[in-house]
């Protein structure tokens, strides 16, 4: 029980003292995603008896409502609003995130209310960054607009990049 809380209290404190509260669209639009995609991914892997969350405090299918909307929802809209423009920039940044949300899964299989029952690390690595490199794409789509030809491909087009140095012709 006591993990739930405190992973929940600590990533709203990171969340506080590192959001720009002024850009909103970012910030929900990586929360919002984060948590349906946790939620899908937790929903599969009970049904799959991939793993087992033990001691939810607040269930919320199949997974903490404390985890949901602590470190996944601030963890997911930080993602999206320090989300660099650069493609290279953007790979380091999934790259780190999936990191971070890995070593804080460990923690919680250390601290027994995650328990692996066909699972394990690189398996849990490879659906981070699969989540990460999706939540990429959906803050990125939502940043430079849904429909048409993004500023992205208008700018590499007339060989600029977004910022407006000079790309590679």
């Amino acid at each position: 029980m006591v993990p739930w809380v405190i992973s929940f209290a600590i990533s709203w404190l990171v969340f506080f003292a590192l959001a720009d509260c002024r850009r909103c669209a970012p910030l929900l639009a990586g929360g919002l995603a984060a948590v349906i995609l946790q939620l899908s991914c937790d929903t599969t892997g009970y049904y799959l008896n991939l793993y087992r969350i033990l001691d939810p405090v607040l269930p919320l299918f199949n997974s903490s409502a404390f985890f949901t909307l602590g470190p996944v929802f601030t963890m997911g809209a930080l993602f999206g609003q320090y989300l660099p423009s650069r493609r290279w920039l953007q790979g380091l940044h999934i790259i780190a995130f999936s990191g971070l949300f890995l070593l804080e899964e460990h923690m919680y299989v250390l601290a027994g209310v995650l328990k692996y029952v066909s699972w394990n690390h690189p398996a849990s690595l490879l659906v981070d960054l699969l989540v990460f490199a999706t939540l990429a794409w959906l803050v990125e789509s939502q940043r430079l607009g849904w429909g048409g030809s993004s500023a992205r491909t208008l700018a590499l087009d007339r060989g600029r990049t977004i910022d407006g140095m000079e790309g590679i012709k």
